[in-house]
């Protein structure tokens, strides 16, 4: 059986969760409003990035402005709407992991299929306390099913072919 957490420690616990679940909502809003300068003060300067659910591309570690400007190629041609929930959160010291999970709607008007594409799954992140704050270290986008036209994703864009080679293959491969 464990000690007892004083009511000094259980305070500091619950403002690290708080603070870390802040974090997390401000970097889903900034999605949804393309504030790519408020998405890049939610990361740290460098983050483990995996979304090979989306792209098929390994996980790779980058700068977080190659994310956050993958995420203005990708994002701002349409509406989107993050939604996060079901916050788990393990703290250990000025690290921290969350499972998080997420529904990501997304609707752009087309001729083409449908408008919506929407995700539903969680996100796997890492956070570091840092002078500002939580920030995230560490971003795996992990979806269980979709539904809709994932063609609103314009992956043949050249604006987005660029973003995701500067994000995914830095190296030019």
């Amino acid at each position: 059986m464990s000690a007892p957490i004083d009511n000094a420690a259980m305070l500091a616990i619950l403002w690290d969760e708080r603070a870390i679940t802040g974090t997390m909502l401000r970097f889903g809003r900034s999605l949804d409003l393309g504030d790519w300068t408020a998405c890049r003060r939610c990361l740290a300067d460098e983050l483990e990035v995996d979304f090979e659910r989306l792209t098929g591309l390994a996980p790779v570690r980058a700068p977080a402005e190659a994310l956050t400007h993958f995420g203005a190629c990708i994002l701002s041609p349409m509406r989107r709407h993050h939604v996060y929930s079901n916050f788990s959160i393990r703290l250990d010291g000025d690290e921290a992991a969350a499972t998080v999970y997420m529904t990501a709607r997304h609707w752009k008007a087309t001729d083409l299929g449908s408008s919506v594409y929407n995700q539903y799954g969680w996100y796997e992140v890492g956070f570091a306390r840092s002078g500002e704050g939580w920030r995230i270290t560490r971003l795996k986008h992990d979806f269980q099913w979709v539904e809709g036209n994932n063609a609103l994703f314009e992956m043949n864009d050249p604006n987005v072919v660029a973003a995701v080679t500067r994000l995914f293959k830095p190296d030019g491969s």
